[in-house]
């Protein structure tokens, strides 16, 4: 078993026996200002609904400025992968967020802003993230599947009763510079849709300039229910199966770059 050595103090891995689920996750929840810098850290334990389950998760991680919104499931390591921690990331991240889970995160976080809550979840579906108390490599590779990311985060504690941990595996971070991820719908190639419409900064039903390769072409906004596009208002000088930027230049103006994936 690993220790560690810090000032003259041992601390040891404490045993995947000795650590319940609930110590795990009240553990991380404790530390997410450092571990989510950029993020609101929300208690999400309600049921969610996918057309081949529900799942109830345990926290959320919204981004500062609702680009990106990440669902987490706290999981031990000595969990049985296939039959059950994958059937509750596939509900996660197939699951129907709307305005009802909106206004669950809302009352659990007075700081958020629900309108700007709801339109993010027009956009792209949460990404899952597990969290486990030991390093598992084989579960990455399953958890991909899903778009789901893995993060190991192990409690070592010292005799004094003092605690220090070990991260690695996937953090979530937003692309510096980006408002959203974009690309031309499959089923719509005309429309452009939008991952991330709550930093647009653009109204539904309004129009909006955005340059793209030194040519600024005229865009309106378009919504449903539960997804934003951008429609070209004279021809759409995009390509089919790329993926795109949003990019706020220094004047406050859009553009869209090719993403580098």
């Amino acid at each position: 078993m690993a220790r560690i050595l810090v000032d003259g103090e041992w601390y040891e891995e404490i045993a995947l026996a000795s650590l319940y689920e609930s110590d795990l996750e009240q553990i991380v929840l404790a530390q997410a200002a450092s571990l989510y810098p950029g993020y609101y850290t929300i208690p999400f334990k309600t049921l969610v609904c996918s057309d081949d389950g529900s799942a109830r998760p345990d926290f959320a991680l919204i981004d500062n400025e609702y680009a990106e919104w990440w669902v987490v499931e706290v999981e031990m390591a000595q969990h049985n992968l296939a039959g059950h921690v994958l059937p509750q990331v596939r509900t996660l991240a197939q699951a129907v967020y709307g305005q009802e889970q909106a206004q669950y995160l809302c009352a659990k976080c007075p700081d958020l802003a629900a309108a700007a809550v709801l339109d993010m979840m027009k956009g792209r579906q949460p990404r899952v993230l597990v969290v486990i108390n030991t390093p598992r490599p084989e579960w990455a590779k399953a958890l991909e599947q899903y778009g789901a990311g893995l993060a190991v985060f192990e409690v070592f504690r010292s005799e004094k009763n003092h605690h220090i941990f070990r991260v690695n595996g996937e953090q979530p971070r937003r692309l510096a510079g980006v408002v959203s991820l974009c690309s031309l719908d499959p089923l719509m190639p005309r429309l452009l849709k939008v991952d991330s419409p709550a930093c647009l900064g653009v109204e539904p039903n309004t129009r909006v300039l955005i340059r793209y390769r030194n040519q600024v072409c005229e865009w309106e906004r378009m919504d449903s229910q539960t997804d934003v596009w951008l429609s070209p208002v004279a021809s759409n000088p995009l390509t089919r199966r790329v993926r795109y930027e949003l990019v706020r230049l220094m004047d406050g103006s859009l553009e869209i770059q090719k993403h580098a994936s």
